[in-house]
């Protein structure tokens, strides 16, 4: 015995879906029970809101601290603290070494080089 199913299909203009569909994102925000973010700031009221709070941040210790929101940042630009401090020691060490041939060749220029 077979059964037959009405399916009934609905047809939306693009001009009308926007008036249907929530196209926001509003629902896929993550946003903290505790202190909702209001989902109209722009970036200049996020910066404005984000300088106001600036002291009452912590430096560490959560994704809602300062430390969270460099590692973020950093995260979302491909970079790592990890790989600036690499980066800091690697020059660090290099400038070292060009201290080193700088003073190494003036000793030689002079003839000041004891041997």
């Amino acid at each position: 015995m077979s059964e037959q199913v009405k399916i009934q299909k609905t047809i939306y203009s693009a001009k009308g879906i926007n008036n249907i569909i929530n196209t926001d994102f509003t629902q896929l925000a993550r946003v903290n029970k505790e202190t909702p973010v209001p989902v109209d700031m722009n970036v200049n009221e996020f910066f404005q809101k984000y300088d106001e709070l600036f002291y009452e941040i912590p430096l560490s210790g959560s994704d809602q601290s300062h430390l969270g929101i460099a590692s973020r940042s950093l995260e979302y630009l491909g970079l790592s603290i990890d790989d600036l401090q690499n980066e800091i020691n690697f020059l660090r060490e290099e400038n070292i070494d060009l201290k080193n041939q700088i003073f190494t060749s003036s000793q030689i220029t002079t003839g000041s080089l004891a041997l």
